[in-house]
């Protein structure tokens, strides 16, 4: 389950990501850097991600 406060912290990431389309990366690359972008954020806002072993 996502709660809101990480769905804001992912949208806002992938929002800012997506400003900087064709300024920092190629065409095409858009979800690698939305991708990145989330993982990034939700570190800095003090989530850890990893994977739980059972999956």
């Amino acid at each position: 389950m996502v709660t809101n406060e990480i769905y804001v912290i992912v949208r806002d990431a992938i929002r800012a990501a997506a400003l900087q389309s064709g300024k920092l990366y190629d065409e095409g690359q858009e979800s690698h850097y939305q991708a990145l972008a989330a993982v990034m954020a939700l570190r800095q806002a003090g989530y850890e991600v990893t994977k739980r072993r059972d999956n």
